[in-house]
């Protein structure tokens, strides 16, 4: 699964699953984040961050396992991109110099822009971060309720998707990979102090950097588990973002966009059901 240009169960556990949590040789943030799965008060407030490097471990000599890391959440109840979340994990990143963080070229300083990645057009390419990295070598986005046991892998780029507080998101170096063999992370994405009946939700705007100019549509996509209903609850400020209100579709659908005038809007939908209520936002701007 190739993300798409246009979108650009407690430590003990993980160690049962022979996980390691350790950092690469590039050492991350110590000020932020915390080895291991999110527990105490960051449980259902923040989102576990995988980063599992496949082929990178031990290429060139330098080894890098796998780092499973909690990303807290400093101000529980509001809403975090993928980016938001790897920063907050004291993970090192990089984007490109054409799309910036709309596509992320490395992690903890991988692949260094010295490594070789022999991908099938090309034995001896390595990766500048200027344009898309190729579809032989890439880090594929992946995310789960932690609810469940399994991977989803994202159609959105991290900075065009909210987090799932209590859940997961990972990262996996896909080198030489297709549609279908793509590896998810290889740590199971369950979190114990999730309610496997809690709804979620989740809402991302279908654009690259998230600004249109005026006159432009958008799409916003939503998502959701376990919800009884799902509506379009709110946009911030109430006119000129364009029509966002009433029932959506369950489990999920998408809706065309039409802002009136410029600014920066914030949508928010709402899912119920029967463990609850929960919210997701996203932001765009009109230029």
């Amino acid at each position: 699964m190739r993300r798409l240009p246009s979108l650009l169960s407690a430590v003990a556990a993980m160690a049962a699953l022979g996980v390691a949590t350790a950092a690469p040789a590039s050492a991350l943030d110590p000020t932020k984040g915390y080895n291991g799965i999110c527990t105490g008060d960051d449980a259902l407030t923040g989102v576990t961050v995988v980063i599992d490097f496949q082929e990178l471990d031990g290429n060139g000599g330098t080894p890098a396992p796998t780092i499973t890391r909690c990303s807290p959440n400093a101000n529980p109840g509001t809403a975090r991109t993928g980016v938001k979340a790897l920063q907050d994990a004291g993970i090192a990143i990089a984007g490109t110099a054409r799309w910036g963080l709309g596509f992320l070229c490395r992690l903890e300083n991988r692949p260094a822009s010295t490594e070789t990645l022999p991908t099938t057009s090309n034995p001896t390419y390595k990766e500048p971060c200027v344009n898309t990295p190729p579809a032989q070598a890439y880090w594929s986005y992946w995310h789960a309720d932690g609810a469940g046991t399994t991977w989803t892998y994202s159609n959105y780029g991290a900075l065009n998707r909210n987090v799932i507080p209590g859940g997961f998101e990972g990262w996996s170096f896909a080198l030489n990979k297709t549609a279908t063999t793509n590896p998810a992370p290889g740590v199971t994405p369950t979190n114990p102090a999730v309610n496997p009946g809690n709804p979620t939700v989740g809402l991302s705007v279908d654009d690259l950097d998230r600004k249109i100019t005026l006159g432009q549509s958008t799409t916003l996509t939503w998502t959701s588990t376990n919800a009884t209903g799902v509506t379009a609850f709110a946009v911030s400020p109430a006119t000129g973002g364009g029509s966002w209100s009433g029932a959506l579709a369950v489990p999920g659908g998408t809706q065309t966009i039409t802002p009136t005038a410029t600014g920066t809007y914030t949508y928010t939908v709402r899912a119920s059901g029967t463990g609850g209520t929960v919210y997701s936002t996203a932001t765009l701007t009109v230029q």
